[in-house]
């Protein structure tokens, strides 16, 4: 399995149908308009959404992202989209994605990363990521949570 940007690969069409079905579409979002987003989300800073690919095929994805939360304009950087492919769960391949969000958080020099989730909230918390509180995304309970990253390379949000 490799994990590289979403915008080098030939998955844009298919990670942005996941993506625009599961969340952006409710947020408004269009779905060419979630396609050019993973087009254009290539780094080497944030935005970046990512890929898990394996013999060729998306297995899963993952981005760091500048804003995730409208109510919460103050914090940055984001985990995002974290979306395992039904057929691929229970594999890793979650747990590889969000490692390797924080690691380029951390390469990027971000002392903190931030997510929020609605039902997952365990998973990551036993990935060592903290409850901040609730929030409201899309007037439903969202848990927001964070993690301090460990290495990081020069002083960022």
């Amino acid at each position: 399995m490799t994990i590289r940007p979403v915008a080098e690969t030939r998955h844009v069409v298919e990670i942005g149908g996941w993506l625009h079905a599961t969340w952006w579409a409710a947020e408004g979002w269009t779905l060419p308009a979630t396609r050019a987003f993973l087009r254009a989300a290539a780094g080497p800073a944030a935005p970046i959404s990512f890929v898990a690919e394996e013999a060729g095929r998306p297995l899963g994805t993952a981005t760091l992202d500048t804003e995730d939360l409208a109510g919460r304009p103050d914090l940055a950087p984001w985990l995002a989209s974290v979306l395992v492919a039904p057929a691929a769960r229970r594999r890793g391949i979650g747990t590889r994605l969000v490692g390797h969000v924080e690691a380029v958080a951390a390469a990027l020099g971000h002392r903190r990363l931030y997510l929020h989730t609605m039902d997952r909230s365990a998973f990551y918390a036993a990935r060592g990521w903290q409850a901040l509180g609730t929030e409201l995304w899309l007037g439903r309970p969202t848990v927001l949570m964070a993690k301090d990253l460990p290495g990081a390379t020069h002083p960022a949000g």
